[in-house]
């Protein structure tokens, strides 16, 4: 039976600690004298700490019971005793556990347990047992996952050296193949002369549909297997081990398919080269198998374990991660498997640098205490109702992210959010040497208090390496979810402290190295301040439209080859004008354009199917004239006719224009000049780059505005559908615009007139209401329900208020006729949003609000945030006039499309009514 009521909590927290309230201004202050670097900030003066999940987990009351019960002998201490059986429970036993542990905690230890339980020798798997481990150990406690990786690298690496290994080429810097190489473990395999080969499954940054989270999941973090049989064929011998890591933490925790597991198995043993398994993490990774692949929905976190670690020849693992301690890590390998065989006396040589470098091997450098929580941190690690709720909150984390419109690679990991970076400052003019996400992650710590990671170009040192490598190098930044820590209030805050960087992502500052640029694993150490970002806009109007332009171009789903056509059309009717810097205050001595709010001489407009999601970019633009007089706007307006035209001679027709031509461009100057001409391009896969211009019916006056466009519809063979518009106009309706599709193919060029309903407020509800009858007593399509929902949605509180226009702008119909169309014409509704809203964003909160109301697709939900994000250049908070204008057109079967009016604004938003 279904319920809205949803899953009980899986733990309650019973000690909690206090945090301390700072000023931005003190954390400022604090960042200069740590050299901003974030690892290096006192995490007492912070609200939220994401840098890691490494031992931050709080530990159960379990374990604190388990740690009480510590035994700090020196020698074979019985937590020692406990962590091996521990061990065989979890990665061998699958759900035929031992659990001897149990009778530790209890104190009801004797004689016989010892014998019959702890010190039964045993060997073959990952743990030998009594004299079996000393004869020939194959488990090593450390005080971390790094102390592990550095033990068996670099042990490794000396007995190859030796000529152990099966390497033909002895000295030569034996491979180390992996699904992706943490930055310690790189650094460990790197330092051992281990030559790093990582072949994560590609598609890492696709696209997920958020509909889909935590529902499907396409296992991003898997082996690329087809490169790794590559490079294996291309290199034989050379090979020393297959590392997959679990989850996989250079690919933004993202699992590993247990078909993934079995085929790097199959391939290591095709090519005799061990299989080890960076283990962090394997219960979340367990969890995922178990939830998402087929065939394991019925089988338990503790059987999904023991299949996962069957392929392995060993593994590595820190117990501050899936072992819920603060601290601890252990090496271990199969005792007559391949990799003992192939190193032979490899555990040997291994203990001794043991206890030279991290203490006896009863303890490694582990406390007894230590060893006794992380014993049991491994049981409660692999609890099916913690592993859910582990999951199920950085899911939510994430998707309560992308709710509020932040990007972050999904589907999410396991113990962390990633914040897709690229996606972040999209539209933003961000280099990847630029380290702006280390910028994001300061800012950050001084508004918030709240600490993430950088995992990026700067940490992983993109400027340092070939051109080769950089494309690999993913741009995130990672919010890394302490276990049993936090609740969904400092989820909320920090969702909440995100969104408002998100917003004002314009002005977050850039970082540069100070110190340290060289230095191995440099994000620890290395000394770096933030760079403010210049907001002028220092290039020609067709420099900084073109960047726009390229931007909602990719917003739009276009490819390369479509924006270079869009950009080289707006070079070609800007011309020599489209050359000039664009000055910091807009020129009034020169001819003002009225294409867009701020007198840009360009505005751009993206259709966007309600259904599919999939768009339909625009720009209109103004040929500037050199003087300010008619003759010269028609000069210039003729001009970009004529130049058009030759460039595109196959699809472009001039022979409409010409017929219609003296009725708009008259030889004397109007009364009231509002334009000779505007030019727009728009492009679309199937037709490429359709020309059209738009025409003023008041060129010869505004009391023949109606006759003019009249005539001209007369002339175009179009008196029918004329004297449909004719007979809807009223006593307070206008003609303001009339535009003819240049095209060639006659059947499908439009003609649009253009209609203002003047003499009242746009938000009056008799106003919105007639426009709507009238749209759908000669549009075919229109339905008059769904265009007064639009207006009531755009208008938002001001809807119905019936006041008096004060100035303000007027909704606008659009009427299309083609031969195509017939005599019926296709009807568009344009609502002037910039003049009825108080800032724009605003508007986005009514055009998202209208979207969701009438069941408009993700996508196209989707798309508008990206569209906005690619134009906008300040928060939406700062001032109106961005989006101008959003229309709504419907189509035949109900289909709905809304176009969304853009001002480049370069020159600023519009202030206050």
């Amino acid at each position: 039976m279904a319920t809205s009521v949803p899953r009980p909590p899986a733990h309650a927290a019973l000690v909690v600690r206090s945090l301390p309230s700072a000023s931005a201004e003190e954390r400022e202050k604090i960042l200069e004298d740590v050299e901003y670097n974030v690892f290096a900030f006192p995490a007492g003066l912070l609200t939220c700490d994401f840098l890691s999940d490494s031992g931050t987990s709080a530990m159960t009351d379990v374990q604190w019971a388990a740690l009480v019960r510590g035994d700090e002998s020196y020698g074979r201490n019985w937590g020692y005793y406990c962590l091996l059986d521990a061990f065989r429970d979890i990665f061998e036993r699958g759900t035929n556990r031992h659990n001897v542990m149990d009778k530790v905690l209890a104190g009801k230890t004797d004689v016989a347990f010892y014998q019959t339980k702890l010190l039964v020798s045993s060997k073959g798997g990952f743990v030998n047992g009594g004299r079996h481990q000393l004869e020939h150990p194959n488990f090593f406690i450390l005080p971390q996952g790094r102390c592990a990786e550095t033990l068996l690298f670099s042990t490794m690496s000396a007995m190859i050296a030796e000529g152990y290994g099966s390497h033909p080429e002895h000295g030569k810097p034996a491979a180390i193949i992996s699904n992706g190489f943490f930055d310690t473990t790189g650094a460990n395999a790197a330092v051992a002369g281990f030559n790093l080969q990582t072949f994560t499954q590609p598609g890492l940054t696709d696209p997920f549909p958020s509909a889909l989270i935590g529902v499907k999941n396409n296992f991003k973090g898997n082996l690329d297997l087809a490169a790794t049989r590559a490079y294996l064929e291309a290199n034989p011998g050379k090979v020393s081990m297959i590392l997959v890591t679990i989850t996989n933490n250079w690919a933004a925790a993202q699992p590993v398919s247990m078909a993934n597991i079995r085929g790097a198995a199959s391939l290591a043993k095709f090519h005799s080269i061990p299989l080890f398994l960076d283990a962090c993490r394997f219960a979340e990774n367990a969890y995922f198998i178990q939830r998402y692949e087929d065939g394991y929905a019925d089988k338990s976190i503790a059987d999904i374990v023991q299949e996962m670690f069957s392929y392995a020849e060993g593994f590595t693992i820190s117990l501050k991660k899936d072992g819920l301690a603060n601290m601890g890590g252990v090496l271990c390998f199969r005792d007559q498997g391949l990799f003992a065989q192939r190193y032979e006396g490899i555990g040997m040589l291994l203990k001794e640098r043991q206890i030279l470098c991290y203490g006896n091997d009863s303890y490694g450098g582990m406390s007894g205490r230590d060893l006794m929580a992380a014993s049991a941190g491994l049981y409660q690690v692999t609890d099916q109702a913690y592993l859910c709720h582990r999951i199920t909150q950085v899911q939510s984390f994430a998707q309560k992210l992308q709710a509020n419109g932040v990007a972050v690679l999904s589907p999410p990991g396991g113990h962390a959010v990633y914040l897709d970076m690229d996606q972040f400052f999209f539209g933003c003019n961000r280099k990847l040497e630029d380290f702006a996400a280390v910028g994001f992650t300061l800012e950050l710590i001084k508004k918030y208090g709240i600490r993430a990671a950088e995992a990026g170009p700067f940490g992983w040192a993109y400027d340092l390496k070939p051109i080769e490598e950089r494309s690999k190098i993913p741009n995130l930044v990672r919010f890394a979810v302490p276990r049993h820590v936090y609740s969904d209030e400092h989820i909320d805050y920090t969702v909440a402290a995100i969104r408002d960087l998100y917003e004002r992502r314009h002005t977050v500052p850039n970082a540069v190295i100070t110190r340290g640029k060289h230095m191995k694993l440099r994000h620890f150490s290395a000394g770096l301040k933030p760079v403010a970002v210049d907001q002028a806009i220092n290039d020609s109007f067709l420099g900084e439209a073109s960047r726009q332009l390229r931007h909602l171009s990719t917003a739009t789903g276009q490819d390369a080859a479509a924006a270079e056509e869009l950009t080289q059309a707006l070079a070609l009717v800007t011309g020599e004008w489209g050359k000039m810097a664009v000055p910091k205050q807009l020129d009034t001595t020169r001819w003002t354009s009225g294409v867009s709010n701020d007198g840009s001489a360009v505005e751009y407009s993206v259709s966007i199917d309600q259904g599919t999601g999939k768009a339909e970019l625009r720009f209109l633009t103004e040929a500037q004239p050199l003087g300010n007089s008619w003759a010269h706007l028609v000069e210039a307006a003729l001009r970009v006719n004529q130049d058009i035209r030759k460039s595109y001679p196959s699809i472009v027709s001039l022979e409409r224009f010409d017929a219609i031509r003296d009725l708009f461009l008259p030889p004397s100057s109007p009364t009231e000049m509002k334009l000779a001409a505007w030019h727009s391009c728009a492009w679309s896969t199937s037709k490429g780059p359709q020309w059209k211009i738009y025409l003023d019916p008041c060129a010869a006056g505004k009391e023949n505005a109606t006759q003019t466009a009249r005539e001209a519809f007369s002339r175009l063979g179009l008196d029918t559908g004329w004297r449909l518009i004719e007979g809807l106009l009223g006593p307070n309706d206008r003609v303001i615009y009339f535009s003819l599709d240049l095209a060639s193919n006659t059947e499908e060029a439009r003609v649009k007139v253009y209609i203002a309903h003047g003499g009242a407020d746009a938000t009056s509800r008799a106003v919105v209401a007639e426009v709507a009858q009238k749209h759908a007593s000669i549009c075919p399509d229109a339905d008059a329900f769904e265009i007064q929902r639009f207006f009531a949605a755009m208008a938002g509180d001001e809807f119905g208020r019936d006041n008096s226009s004060n100035g303000r702008k007027s909704l606008i119909s659009c009427f299309a006729f083609s031969g195509k169309t017939g005599e019926r014409p296709v009807g568009t509704v344009h609502f002037p949003v910039d003049a009825y809203a108080a800032d724009d964003a605003e508007v986005k909160r009514r055009v998202d609000g209208y979207l969701i109301d009438v069941g408009a697709s993700v996508a196209a939900r989707e798309r508008y945030a990206m569209v906005l994000a690619a134009a906008q250049r300040r928060p939406l908070s700062d001032g109106r006039g961005m989006h101008a204008w959003v229309s709504l057109k419907q189509r035949a079967g109900g289909k709905m499309d809304n176009t969304l009016y853009l001002c480049p604004e370069m020159f600023g938003p519009r202030g206050a009514f």
